[in-house]
């Protein structure tokens, strides 16, 4: 009984040991999972300079990790530093916005706001200000310097500058040869079986991140343009917000719009800018719900529930990168567990049959 579900276990035992190496030795292969994650995602690059080079796999991988090299020095020298000046400016844009917001609640509250939140401060700009002092003072760039201490220090950065592009390389060119010696470790009897399960993974889950990307790219960029031709502040902020929490199911969404609103209303102080603002986010889910059928495989949905509580378990188990991890892993297992279901129901059905 337990053979005819040999090839779901055997594959997810892998994916289970896979993990509980990466987190106990994680400052040892972290360049290995990066490099590997890397040369996954850029694996249809990858492909597309294959068929422009005639299959030349070595002079492909050097060309896909060139592209991805021009990608990151436009993040990190164009589109990094804007967004970082948005978040100082907005950091000292608090104290501002919080005494209008403690205005407008005091005007329609009158004395008895104060009793009707929670914070120990007298009005809700006090408040602020206290979260302000204490960022407010601290450089962007020296708090990512801090983030980017201990684990992730200076000799490391250079070591893994240095050692994630040469794995990836042998990733991308050695691939094939890596899945065909994982699939020969297996028992000869389940081995054409445990392929075709490896390769409804690869589907589900490749379609299910590039997908997902595209669709962030979109969201970030769309609300980003919108809000700045509505003439919101921090467009570019809340857009690039926006796109990467679009990944979580409904948390893009309302991470972009309620801060918006609150701008529109508090800052532009115009019901244009009310209306401009629902206008960008309700045509944005439109063609969010047009785009999403184009990029994504129909076989790839993935339920938001599962999402997140994989979202959450993740984070407490694993901290950042439980998260990281969290969503790749849901949609790796669904198709271990949907082939592990439909050959529970075809054992049902045989057994229905026979009696």
């Amino acid at each position: 009984m337990v053979g005819r579900y040999l090839p779901e276990i055997y594959l997810f035992l892998t994916v289970v040991i896979l993990l509980l190496l990466l987190f106990s030795l994680k400052p040892a292969l972290m360049p290995f999972f990066i490099a590997s994650v890397l040369a996954y995602i850029s694996f249809p690059v990858f492909n597309f300079f294959q068929q422009l080079t005639g299959e030349k796999q070595r002079i492909s991988a050097l060309l896909t990790l060139f592209t991805v090299f021009l990608a990151f020095v436009v993040a990190l020298f164009v589109v990094l530093p804007t967004v970082i000046d948005q978040v100082q400016s907005f950091i000292n844009y608090l104290p501002t916005l919080a005494r209008k917001l403690d205005n407008f609640f005091y005007s329609h509250f009158g004395k008895h706001w104060s009793l009707l939140h929670p914070f120990k401060s007298a009005n809700l700009a006090e408040l602020l200000q206290e979260i302000y002092s204490k960022l407010g003072n601290i450089p962007i760039g020296n708090l990512i310097s801090k983030l980017f201490s201990g684990v992730f220090s200076v000799i490391s950065v250079t070591i893994n500058i240095v050692v994630v592009p040469f794995l990836a390389y042998y990733f991308l060119v050695d691939s094939k040869r890596i899945v065909d010696v994982y699939i020969s470790l297996a028992p000869v009897s389940i081995q054409n079986e445990l392929r075709e399960l490896l390769e409804k993974v690869h589907s589900s889950l490749s379609s299910y991140l590039i997908g997902q990307m595209a669709v962030a790219v979109f969201v970030g960029t769309y609300i980003a343009v919108g809000l700045y031709f509505v003439g919101v502040k921090y467009s570019l902020l809340i857009g690039f917000v926006a796109g990467v929490l679009n990944m979580i199911p409904y948390v893009g969404f309302f991470s972009g719009l309620l801060p918006s609103m609150l701008l529109a209303i508090f800052d532009n102080g115009s019901l244009e800018a009310v209306l401009g603002v629902l206008t960008v986010f309700l045509t944005e889910a439109g063609l969010e719900n047009l785009i999403y059928p184009l990029v994504m495989s129909r076989t790839t949905g993935v339920n938001p529930i599962l999402i997140i509580l994989f979202i959450f378990v993740g984070g407490y188990l694993g901290g950042f990168l439980g998260i990281v991890v969290a969503v790749p892993l849901a949609v790796i297992l669904i198709p271990i567990f949907d082939s592990f279901m439909e050959k529970k129901k075809g054992l049902k059905s045989d057994s229905g049959n026979n009696g």
